[in-house]
């Protein structure tokens, strides 16, 4: 049931009342999409070819067959010349009668990539400095009926950039621009900061019509923005306010409904408006709302909500919104430790498990729906609850969004800058606040927006990374004060400003109070696995607050590393992985990179391959065991640490990476990891000197009765060495030891090296959680030879596999010809003498007695 309440209006609108009368006509505003017929050609040329919009210069030359697919082996160093021309697209399209004789007509450009000039019918209408902002134009005086011709000229972004840093007489860090210290542009450019390079993409600066372009032609009035806040919310009552912003051409009656799902809300305002601009807050109930909740806690619910404008009974403008209820703070309260740092959501304390996200391709705006909907469904299949959208990246689009709405995924929202300072001119700081605000209205009701975060390890690289050393004290104190008013008073205010509901957060990482990282509060990037290069066990040391940064690197699948390469490059010297693997570390040793880095945590852990196809498989269950070694520490430190985003779910393209999931989708190892560490209700072992323990993690926010634990320790032939069971109540929302044990007792009856620990709950015959623990590395566990066998079903889906062993099968990876076909489950341990059923989805027919491989460690 929705409840009509007293509606708060600011007394500058003049008399108000409610109404009742039904409105179905309606004159909206006519939208025409300029998509077509665009054509582009380099400055200085006169030769025209097609051109996609929304789309880049890269891939319109490719399209076009002048550039090779910069995706392929070496072929991104012969695309680089693009970054330092200038670039010419223009269309024609047409305009009625009807659309002329409208009140207003505005051209509304959603992202140009980025120095832009624009020309309607040779008027100069828009200069464009910002990626990041959306424009819009009133054209209606340079419109004409029929035919009309708009260009845009796109000038380079390094050269301006480059015109820009000659003007500076001191450095200005951006340390992952993949280029020289004084050639280094990108902070001078609100542009994407990965397009410059990073330490997982290539450099691909592009220029382009980004998103769309598009006509707005009304009458009278219109909306011209909403916002709504819950601001409490259980599941008898919720209270919400709402605010309209009305564009009003002259005075009159105007009325103000909101329907919701369908329905009338009881929020029907109609008021006298002079000419100008309106905002008109309000407030409203829902009874027995149903909540928003995260993926794993309830029903992401949406309702409907639909602003309607209308005059004279009739509807003139409408704003559609697909809005979640919910209540979310951020909690730092003081503790023997420092302060907390966790996200209270409708009242309950959650866990964070999820990870960083990028951009899904270089090439920004080739990324398609499907994609998008592919990355949300492998992070809900991940049992994940929020992504962490990175400051070296894009505001996402509006899709990226509604997904994680639909989907029950919070944001972690970086504002766009990255391990880097910025120039303070009063120009610079202006564009950036335009970019704030234009991102913090278009994305504040989503219920996914959880924290709006300033920046990404601009502070950590102030102190850490001997950024204030290199100034002088007068240059130092400028740039301290740019940091100052960007991250501690321009982006901080937009957002108390435009959306005071959630919270800010001014740099990752950071402790409480503006200060340099220490573990005790706020969040930690724990880097100390893989650039600090301590063991896995280190993520059970001194566990942060809230880890929004971890992990290791991995190479993709083989069918990935296909798709880039031809079999010599298939070496990890070789030039094309090299030039792949853009992690370069000159602090350990001349010419050291992430594929080095591989090799010696694999050394560390695993018995190191020959092969190179063995090195891959190796190198993605070692990045596995790191992936969930992390979780578990993290989730087993819960409520102490509340949060675990590692680094990162996916590509940007094909390459050797953090990510779990590659450029193609396939998932690596670790995503299977992640998503087993992920579960509801795990089980976790540790050792710590001769303490063995066991614990078990919930997120369910009710107890769980009569539990049972089963506990068998067997060796890897399958002989029992000891067992044991025990009932217990698991407890809700937090993490409980339920044995502890001295192992120097069992090394008297077993080799360690060659024992196994399972672990098992169970609710009646069904299972909560399982897990199995071993006492060493894995190089130096004592495999013995396994037996595997299998059996399969046709299936609507593809094929069941069924596949047993006699002996311990650890990490057993089932593969096929086929690079587009999924296993259900894969790379995992099977214990001796057990069966496993796995389903294999293909479009294929496939004869699996032939095409299906199964590899596993014992046999390396």
């Amino acid at each position: 049931m929705i409840r009509k309440i007293t509606l708060a209006i600011t007394t500058a609108l003049g008399a108000l009342f409610f109404l009742s009368c039904e409105t179905s006509k309606e004159n909206l505003p006519m939208v025409i999409e300029i998509s077509q017929n665009w054509t582009f050609t380099q400055n200085g040329q006169d030769n025209w070819m097609p051109a996609a919009v929304p789309g880049t210069v890269h891939t319109d030359l490719m399209n076009n067959g002048i550039i090779e697919d910069p995706h392929y082996r070496l072929n991104e160093n012969d695309v680089q010349w693009i970054e330092n021309e200038d670039w010419i697209y223009q269309t024609t399209f047409k305009v009625d009668s009807e659309i002329l004789d409208s009140d207003v007509i505005k051209m509304n450009f959603k992202g140009l990539d980025t120095y832009a000039d624009v020309f309607l019918n040779n008027n100069k209408i828009l200069s464009a400095n910002n990626m990041f902002v959306g424009y819009s134009v009133d054209v209606k005086e340079h419109l004409t009926e029929g035919v009309n011709t708009l260009r845009v000229y796109f000038h380079s972004p390094v050269r301006v950039g480059m015109k820009k840093l000659q003007q500076v007489d001191y450095y200005i860090p951006s340390i992952n621009e993949q280029a020289p210290d004084d050639k280094r542009t990108s902070v001078f450019t609100r542009k994407a900061p990965f397009h410059y390079g990073w330490d997982w993409g290539p450099r691909l600066v592009t220029s382009g019509i980004w998103r769309p372009i598009y006509l707005k032609a009304w009458n009278q009035a219109k909306i011209e923005d909403a916002y709504f806040h819950t601001t409490s919310a259980n599941s008898d009552l919720a209270k919400i306010t709402g605010h309209v912003e009305l564009n009003v051409l002259n005075k009159g009656t105007h009325q103000v409904q909101l329907i919701i799902n369908g329905q009338k809300s009881g929020v029907d305002i109609q008021t006298e408006l002079e000419e100008g601009k309106h905002q008109i807050p309000f407030n409203f109930e829902i009874e027995n709302p149903n909540l928003w909740w995260t993926n794993g806690l309830g029903e992401p619910y949406l309702y409907k909500f639909e602003l309607r404008l209308v005059q004279d009974n009739l509807i003139i403008d409408k704003y559609d919104l697909n809005y979640g209820v919910r209540t979310l703070r951020l909690v730092q309260e003081p503790d023997e430790l420092g302060r907390s740092f966790y996200f209270e959501l409708n009242g309950v304390p959650v866990f964070m498990k999820g990870a960083n996200v990028i951009p899904s391709e270089t090439l920004t705006p080739s990324v398609t729906p499907e994609v998008y909907e592919r990355l949300l469904k492998n992070t809900v299949d991940a049992n994940m609850n929020m992504l962490r959208v990175w400051g070296g990246a894009i505001y996402e689009e509006d899709l990226f969004y509604e997904l994680c709405d639909q989907n029950g995924i919070l944001i972690w929202q970086d504002f766009m800058f990255a391990c880097n300072l910025q120039p303070g001119d009063e120009a610079h700081l202006e564009n950036i606040r335009k970019e704030a605000v234009y991102n913090v209205k278009r994305l504040r009701n989503h219920a996914c927006i959880a924290l709006w975060c300033g920046n990404n390890e601009n502070l950590h690289g102030w102190h850490e990374w001997g950024w204030k050393e290199m100034y002088e004290p007068d240059v130092r104190d400028f740039m301290w004060r740019t940091y100052e008013r960007i991250w501690h008073e321009i982006l901080p205010e937009v957002v108390a400003k435009y959306d005071p509901k959630n919270s800010y957060w001014s740099s990752s990482p950071m402790a409480y109070g503006n200060q340099k990282a220490d573990r005790k509060s706020g969040d930690e990037h724990d880097w100390t696995i893989w650039f600090g290069q301590e063991p896995f066990t280190s993520y059970g040391k001194n566990v942060p607050r809230f880890v929004s940064e971890y992990g290791m690197q991995a190479f993709p699948g083989m069918h990935t590393i296909s798709d880039f390469s031809v079999e010599e490059d298939w070496d990890i010297h070789s030039e094309v992985m090299r030039h792949r693997q853009r992690g370069t570390m000159e602090y350990i040793e001349p010419g050291f990179d992430g594929n080095d880095m591989i090799k010696r945590y694999m050394e560390r852990y695993y018995n190191v391959p020959d092969n190179f196809e063995d090195f891959v498989y190796v190198s993605q269950i070692m990045h596995a065991k790191c992936y969930r070694t992390a979780l578990e520490a993290h989730r087993r430190n819960m409520p102490h640490c509340m949060g675990s985003l590692y680094w990162q779910i996916n590509d940007s393209w094909p390459t050797i990476s953090w990510a779990t999931v590659d450029y193609y989708g396939r998932w690596k190892a670790a995503h299977y990891a992640v998503r087993k560490a992920n579960e509801e209700i795990i089980i976790s072992a540790e050792v710590d000197g001769n303490a063995g323990r066991i614990y078990v993690v919930s997120d369910r926010l009710t107890p769980v009765e009569n539990a049972r634990l089963h506990i068998k320790i067997m060796d890897f032939f399958g002989r029992e060495i000891f067992s044991t069971s025990q009932n217990l109540t698991v407890k809700a929302n937090t993490t409980m030891m339920v044995m502890e044990n001295d192992i120097r007792e069992l090394q008297q009856h077993a080799n360690l090296a060659s024992t196994v620990v399972s672990m098992k709950l169970t609710d009646g015959s069904t299972t909560l959680a399982d897990n199995i623990f071993y006492f060493h590395k894995p190089k130096d566990l004592l495999l013995p030879e396994a037996n595997i066998t299998w059996s399969s079903e046709k299936t609507t889906d593809g094929y069941t596999i069924t596949v047993t062993t006699d002996n311990l099968a650890k990490n057993l990876f089932f593969d096929t010809p086929y690079g587009d076909v999924f296993f259900t489950d894969n790379f995992f341990d099977l214990l001796p003498g057990e069966s496993k059923t796995i389903e294999l989805i293909t479009k294929y027919d496939i004869n699996l007695n032939e095409k299906l491989k199964i590899k596993h460690l014992n046999g390396l």
